[in-house]
């Protein structure tokens, strides 16, 4: 038997996708203070005064706006023109922070893309302050992204003590978890910056060299199968970084394990985890209609997608064990 901070299962058979699933939020049931920071964070976003990067954008929007008009007729120019203009509407810094923080860490956000969409419950904060040079724009970016990553820390460290099996309180023991976390989810994130940076510098290289628009399509094609598998196989780096307090080398490493042990499985959970997170993402955005709506959503995305990072530590908790269960049994057969 293993006994963790939640739960007590057999060890005999490894949990599969619908078991860690309800593990996960059998979890969040009984631990709802891990709620907080994905509600927070929505919260934030749609009371806050949005930090508006729409004017700063205008001037791209323009000159691609121009080489429409000179190669299309003018309706599909004027429509062309209404897509850009509603896009950079929403370009909002507190926004694409959200964004990129769900994406390294999938932390459940519902108004990271909507927010726009969404107006303040707070008269007075419903304008918007306009950020007019990049430069600010690069500043502000950083410095919330690094605040987010930290909160987002302590939050895999809430969730990851119902996980871990149990252990003798120490203190001091969390804060200094949460502290080695938030710098490997900075390594995270800089690495993960760092392949899709990769990525973009060869298709523009290959661009350049070939000139050929069919020939850039086949790169981009190659290139969003690449990055596919890179985020299926690191998909875990965030959950055995905060269960095992491990650094990013050997959480990319155990991350990958799991797939080439237990492909299939591993792959389930996946898919499922992700079309769960999509598919009731858009149903929660169908109550941001009213405010009793937005509020309604803004709880059930926190739980859902916390119970799905819930679901992912479990089930690496419980295929490490495995590992140590096969591990144990082949060692007198050495002898």
């Amino acid at each position: 038997m293993r006994q963790t901070n939640t739960r007590t299962v057999a060890e005999q058979k490894p949990l599969g996708v619908i078991e860690s699933v309800s593990a996960g939020l059998g979890l969040v049931w009984r631990r709802p203070w891990t709620l907080l920071v994905p509600i927070v964070l929505d919260v934030v976003l749609w009371i806050l005064p949005r930090l508006s990067l729409a004017e700063m954008f205008r001037p791209y929007m323009r000159q691609i706006l121009n080489v429409a008009a000179l190669q299309t007729d003018p309706q599909v120019a004027e429509g062309t023109r209404r897509s850009l203009e509603q896009a950079i509407e929403a370009f909002n810094v507190l926004g694409i922070v959200a964004t990129m923080l769900n994406a390294v860490t999938r932390l459940p956000t519902l108004l990271a893309v909507d927010a726009a969409d969404v107006p303040s419950p707070v008269p007075a904060w419903t304008s918007s302050i306009p950020v007019l040079e990049p430069a600010v724009f690069l500043f502000l970016f950083v410095s919330f992204f690094l605040l987010g990553l930290f909160f987002v820390a302590l939050y895999l460290e809430w969730i990851a003590q119902g996980v871990r099996p149990l252990e003798t309180p120490v203190a001091g023991a969390s804060l200094l978890r949460v502290a080695k976390l938030w710098l490997r989810l900075i390594l995270f994130a800089a690495l993960l910056a760092g392949f899709l940076s990769g990525a973009v510098l060869v298709l523009l290289l290959l661009t350049a060299v070939f000139n050929s628009p069919g020939f850039a399509g086949f790169v981009m094609l190659l290139i969003t199968v690449g990055l596919f598998w890179v985020f299926i196989y690191f998909f875990f780096v965030p959950s055995a970084a905060a269960v095992s307090d491990i650094g990013v080398r050997e959480a990319l490493k155990r991350s990958t394990l799991l797939f080439r042990a237990f492909f299939w499985s591993t792959l389930g959970l996946v898919a499922l985890s992700v079309f769960l997170d999509r598919g009731m993402a858009i149903i929660w955005d169908g109550f941001t209609v009213s405010t009793f709506g937005v509020v309604i959503g803004i709880v059930a995305n926190a739980f859902i997608g916390t119970a799905l990072l819930a679901a992912s530590m479990v089930y690496y908790q419980d295929r490490l064990n495995a590992f140590e269960r096969m591990r144990q049994a082949v060692k007198p057969t050495k002898k």
